[in-house]
């Protein structure tokens, strides 16, 4: 006997490893009472809304709707933080299916609850270091991202209300370097914030420039200039600070919180 349409979304739901109702409207963004009554059957659900499931739990909108096309659901992907690859954007900055180049916590679970994810790249002086790229299937094609090397946990509350970050988008990344000393050492860990990828303060950011690996730098906006630009300052007084069109940066996400190492 065929499964309905909630019972595939519920199915589709526990095979991406949302082991309630609950946590899947939470990753969704959309409502607890909404959620439930699509998978319980109580109401249908559109081709759209259909799609948008289908991208969280790694199936089809065609199978969640009808129960044809892939039958087979994607294994979730617990371990990693996806990112775009340089070598394959175009001048534009953004990947050649149009999406913007972002790192994403989209495909990630946590293995503790509540926890931050650390993952597999080192915001550098001149550069930065990114380690093993992994692609594992999702629906029917494939994510890369980055490896999860360790899960913190930090109060929900801290970050919210200290760090003024968005707790579902924060990950953790290692400093390595002495371009920002004495402000960050060698194997501190910064906090960065991923929705806050455009520069709306004068502040420490992680950055690239689209080709080369991540930096950690303070960027301070240059008043009157058309096309805007920014000094790129290095705390480390020895090193030497330089100019750029806003434009051309990608910043990755705003550190809005530091664990130094004693």
């Amino acid at each position: 006997m065929q499964k309905s349409m909630g019972e595939r979304l519920r199915a589709a739901r526990e095979a991406a490893n949302y082991s309630s109702a609950t946590k899947a409207a939470e990753a969704l963004g959309v409502s607890l009472s909404t959620y439930r009554a699509h998978e319980n059957g109580q109401n249908d659900f559109s081709a759209e809304i259909a799609s948008r499931y289908a991208k969280k739990f790694g199936t089809t909108a065609g199978y969640l709707l009808t129960g044809e096309g892939s039958h087979k659901l994607a294994r979730a992907v617990p371990n990693m933080v996806t990112s775009f690859d340089p070598d394959e954007q175009d001048n534009d900055g953004f990947a050649e299916d149009g999406e913007e180049l972002s790192y994403s916590r989209e495909h990630w679970q946590p293995q503790i609850a509540g926890a931050t994810p650390e993952v597999d790249v080192k915001l550098g002086a001149g550069s930065g270091v990114v380690g093993e790229v992994i692609n594992l299937p999702v629906g029917s094609g494939n994510v890369a991202g980055h490896k999860i090397v360790a899960e913190w946990l930090i109060p929900t509350g801290y970050l919210r209300n200290e760090a003024k970050a968005s707790p579902n988008h924060t990950i953790i990344m290692e400093v390595i370097g002495d371009s920002m000393q004495p402000t960050y050492m060698p194997g501190d860990r910064v906090i960065v914030d991923l929705s806050q990828n455009q520069m709306t303060t004068d502040t420490v950011y992680a950055i690239s420039d689209g080709y080369s690996e991540p930096q950690i730098k303070r960027l301070q906006r240059v008043p009157f200039t058309q096309p805007g630009q920014v000094k790129i300052i290095s705390d480390n007084p020895a090193l030497e600070t330089f100019t750029v069109e806003l434009e051309r940066l990608t910043i990755i996400g705003r550190i809005c919180g530091h664990i130094a190492r004693k």
